[in-house]
């Protein structure tokens, strides 16, 4: 009898302490007791609904029962395979968002850019298409855009949307991440990479994985370093592979030329700091030497007595060209050494032109 008031107690107060959890709004599951991610994934019903709307005013009876049933399972989806699936019904549903996506996916020419950006636009503004597929097609536009390099464009296609208005926010962050990411918006990019993760195990692998990748690489990005130097030469790179040499790859350039100028002028800050110092510390060796004839020392002058070294003369240290040789290769090995081999020729034609342009006033 005993055991059993035992027993009786005990599922007493494990039922007390469920009640207790639930009143006071704590989880029992492990995986809930986690920090709520700031985002959640849209009510795929919600699509599946919307669309079994616009079949039934667009398309044929005898098509209208397998696109219902494609509909139907839109509700068992979520994230990049929910996206998918949107395209690939509305595609269905609508002649000139079929020709759109199949571009989209097909091998890109010279004009690709320019056709796609009409026929997104014409999309955009045709009032037959529901307003609530729209977004997808600009997101899907935006990563095609992406996996082709054309970064700015993607993110003029990504910034008017929210991470609520397509139908996986997932996607959205993820793509525009990477734009982030190549066009070093440091602080943007983290934030972005940070929601993403925030529903780390719910993502695809492949962007979880990434995604932290990309963290690990930008976090130790500083403003006037090498690195983002290098960077940026980069970005001018991939723009000129484009094609774009405009003001825009202009104003890049001019940043790099300054920024290399910058360091340039705090590099020979530090030698001649460094050559200061030298002097100074061979100054006070000189003076603690002990005096071996301090009858030679007082007498007048015209005698022996201690002399003076004169102090080499290094030049202007306001200016590049002004520097010794032997320094001057030292310092442009030391800027060139951490940079892409292809971009050292570049630093070192600017470094002679600097060095045969007049000093500065």
């Amino acid at each position: 009898m005993s055991d059993w008031k035992q027993i009786c107690r005990a599922s007493f107060f494990w039922l007390a302490l469920g009640f207790l959890f639930a009143a006071t709004g704590y989880a029992t599951d492990p995986q809930e007791l986690r920090k709520q991610a700031s985002w959640n994934w849209p009510d795929a019903n919600r699509f599946r609904t919307s669309f079994e709307e616009w079949i039934d005013r667009s398309l044929k009876e005898d098509a209208k029962r397998e696109a219902r049933d494609a509909a139907t399972a839109l509700s068992t989806k979520r994230g990049i395979t929910l996206h998918e699936a949107v395209l690939h019904l509305a595609s269905e549903c609508d002649a000139s968002i079929k020709s759109f996506v199949d571009s989209l996916r097909g091998t890109w020419g010279a004009d690709s850019l320019q056709s796609l950006d009409a026929q997104l636009s014409s999309l955009i503004a045709n009032g037959a298409i529901p307003g609530w597929i729209k977004p997808d097609l600009q997101l899907a536009y935006a990563r095609a855009l992406v996996h082709h390099q054309f970064i700015d464009e993607a993110v003029s296609h990504l910034s008017p949307l929210t991470i609520d208005s397509t139908s996986d926010p997932s996607s959205w962050l993820f793509t525009i991440a990477i734009c982030q990411h190549h066009l070093l918006m440091k602080q943007p990019c983290e934030e972005s990479l940070g929601k993403l993760l925030e529903r780390e195990t719910e993502i695809p692998s492949r962007y979880a994985i990434t995604a932290r990748l990309m963290l690990t690489d930008i976090e130790p990005l500083k403003e006037d370093s090498l690195d983002e130097i290098a960077r940026m030469m980069n970005d001018v790179e991939r723009r000129l592979a484009l094609g774009r040499a405009g003001k825009q790859v202009r104003d890049q350039e001019q940043a790099i030329i300054d920024k290399l100028e910058k360091m340039i002028e705090q590099l020979e800050q530090q030698q001649q700091q460094q050559q200061q110092q030298q002097r100074q510390r061979g100054g006070s060796q000189q003076q603690q030497r002990p005096n071996q004839d301090p009858m030679k020392q007082s007498q007048p002058a015209g005698a022996e007595g201690a002399g003076d070294v004169d102090e080499k003369d290094i030049g202007d240290a306001s200016g590049w060209g002004n520097l010794p040789p032997a320094q001057r290769q030292e310092a442009l090995q030391s800027i060139t050494k951490d940079l892409p081999s292809h971009y050292r020729e570049v630093i070192e034609a600017y470094f002679k032109r600097l060095a045969n342009s007049p000093s500065k006033p």
